[in-house]
């Protein structure tokens, strides 16, 4: 969810600040930005990201995502969130804010897990063949999934070993 069609790279700037971590938008997608912390400080600041920041300035929506999803719909094509969430609750929120839930997400096709390997477990379970990720270990830890693509809005995994897409339109070109 978060990286892909949330995007949090304004408040992820605002966070570090927070912490004395000056960041630019380039480093903020969560493979990166947490090499500016210690682990015990990465976990204050994605606290203080979720818990206060974004409560006080909503995160930007990806741009495109209500066209493609309603294509996506339109054409009948299943499709599934799976979203490693601390507080499926607040995810709910950001969706509902957005009115994605529950016209495009709902409890027939949302799944909130705890761990990156939770979400192996529910793609193998509901069959998926095609999933985006903004982090490249979560598709590494999909062995059941034969499409994986990298969602790269920022242009910074040139390395990456998956396809990278750069925008919901891209996603839109998919279909």
């Amino acid at each position: 969810m978060d990286g892909v069609i949330i995007d949090h790279t304004k408040n992820k700037i605002r966070a570090a600040k927070k912490f004395g971590v000056l960041v630019k938008k380039e480093q903020t997608p969560s493979m990166l930005i947490r090499k500016y912390f210690s682990p015990s400080d990465y976990e204050k600041f994605r606290n203080h990201l979720y818990d206060h920041v974004a409560s006080i300035h909503k995160p930007d929506l990806m741009p495109e995502v209500k066209k493609t999803l309603s294509s996506i719909r339109k054409n009948k094509i299943p499709f599934y969130l799976i979203s490693r969430q601390k507080y499926p609750q607040k995810a709910i929120g950001v969706l509902n804010y957005y009115d994605l839930w529950p016209k495009y997400f709902n409890e027939k096709n949302t799944y909130f897990v705890k761990e990156v390997e939770d979400k192996e477990t529910k793609a193998k379970e509901l069959g998926i063949t095609h999933y985006i990720d903004d982090e490249q270990k979560v598709l590494d830890a999909l062995a059941s999934v034969k499409n994986k693509f990298l969602f790269d809005v920022l242009d910074v995994f040139k390395d990456s070993p998956y396809k990278r897409l750069s925008s919901w339109k891209e996603i839109s070109n998919l279909i």
